[in-house]
């Protein structure tokens, strides 16, 4: 039997975890902490924001930009040191608007089945946005407690970019559940594990291993040979899809992470300041991520899809629906594009539609009951899997025929590239 929760106990967990991941994401950040700076070198939170507010429903926003808010100031050390709690969360407040801005403008101007315009919309907000939010918020910090204005922007301008770029890749990967189920066969995540071990050692390798002649004698060869772990993980992403691209850049990230808190590194030659090398490993984190990006948009632009309605090539699952009974045939296996499930929770017409989602539902209804004969139609609809994710399907079903004087409809279900924005 399968185990009901309801929806504010659902909420009240989806937002706790997302608060954890940012809460966790800061002590990460605080690794790159640089004690001559007024303010982190990096801030992933804000990449764990933008996911969030990405894949949140409108009306979730502002118990999110509370949850994020607090997280902030737990993190913090200056209130508890004689700084007033509702300061500090004022100023936790003041970086929330820059995160939902380029949540807002991704979600609002990117067009469907466009993936890379979406990626170009995303990587251009989050330039535009940070570039504001440190003019404003860290310019006018700096002012107030008397701080160099073009060091404590120039700060805040890459801790924002770095860590949305870095962050809300890693968490949009493992938010893509779809993917776990086209991964792939037995061969493939044997390959995908090989790799994630190459990977993990190459990085430990090339980041904690003390090679001083070659940071003498051969430095070109040591910078090249940072190069490794990111062919590495586009490998992974290539093999195991989006889960496996982030898999591949947090081992990669929190490799990289723990040994620039030691200041350990090809990164950390003589010469270089601190804070230089610093930058450097942030740029090759987010190089990383921006990589692991465009090979997603490239393994999805390998299917062949309808562009009206994102129908991915294939011929799908084939049904015969009697509407005057209101049963369902299914003639190929449901669990390909829902996941583990009962044929007998999918042989009614009222079954189906009680998953269907709100919006769509009376849309489909009358797309099967009232299809113009001999005419194939194609409707896009939401549907609610057993997991509890909403998939985006095509149903192909307007051909009305006739078998022994009872009326049939013959059609099919494909998943659909891309999903509809749902706001209940």
């Amino acid at each position: 039997m399968k185990t009901y929760f309801p929806s504010w106990l659902r909420q009240t967990f989806s937002v706790l975890l997302w608060g954890l991941t940012f809460y966790v994401s800061g002590l990460i950040s605080l690794k790159f902490d640089d004690p001559g700076s007024s303010i982190a070198i990096v801030w992933f939170p804000s990449g764990v924001a933008v996911a969030a507010f990405l894949c949140a429903r409108w009306r979730d926003y502002p118990i999110l930009i509370m949850t994020f808010a607090l997280m902030t100031v737990l993190q913090e050390e200056a209130w508890q040191s004689g700084t007033l709690f509702v300061t500090a969360l004022g100023y936790a407040l003041l970086a929330m608007p820059a995160n939902v801005l380029i949540a807002w403008i991704v979600r609002r101007f990117s067009r469907v089945n466009d993936d890379l315009h979406v990626i170009l919309l995303w990587v251009c907000a989050t330039f535009a946005i940070s570039l504001l939010d440190a003019l404003l918020v860290g310019g006018g910090y700096a002012i107030i407690h008397g701080l160099p204005v073009l060091n404590t922007f120039w700060n805040g301008f890459v801790a924002d970019v770095t860590g949305i770029f870095f962050a809300t890749t890693v968490v949009m990967g493992f938010m893509n559940k779809r993917s776990s189920r086209i991964a792939g066969t037995l061969s493939n995540r044997l390959l995908g594990g090989l790799l994630l071990v190459l990977l993990g050692g190459a990085t430990w390798f090339i980041f904690g291993y003390d090679a001083p002649w070659l940071m003498t004698h051969a430095t070109a060869l040591y910078f090249a040979l940072s190069c490794l772990p990111i062919v590495l993980a586009m490998m992974l992403a290539i093999v195991w899809g989006n889960r496996g691209g982030s898999i591949g850049l947090l081992v990669t990230g929190l490799i990289v992470i723990h040994f620039t808190d030691q200041h350990r590194g090809p990164f950390f030659i003589s010469g270089l300041s601190f804070t230089e090398s610093l930058l450097l490993a942030l740029s090759y984190l987010s190089a990383a991520a921006l990589l692991t990006v465009f090979i997603r948009v490239i393994r999805r632009s390998t299917n062949r899809f309808n562009p009206d309605t994102g129908r991915l090539a294939g011929n799908g699952v084939l049904y015969r629906l009697e509407p005057n009974a209101g049963i369902f045939v299914w003639e190929n296996d449901l669990s390909s594009l829902l996941g583990v499930i009962a044929p007998e929770e999918f042989s009614r017409v009222e079954q189906v539609l009680r998953r269907v989602h709100l919006k769509d539902r009376e849309r489909l209804r009358q797309h099967w009951l009232a299809p113009e004969p001999g005419r194939n139609r194609s409707l896009v609809f939401r549907i609610k899997a057993p997991d509890g994710e909403w998939l985006t399907l095509v149903d192909s079903g307007g051909i009305a025929m006739s078998n022994a004087g009872e009326r049939i409809i013959v059609g099919n279900w494909q998943a659909s590239q891309y999903h509809l924005a749902i706001q209940e």
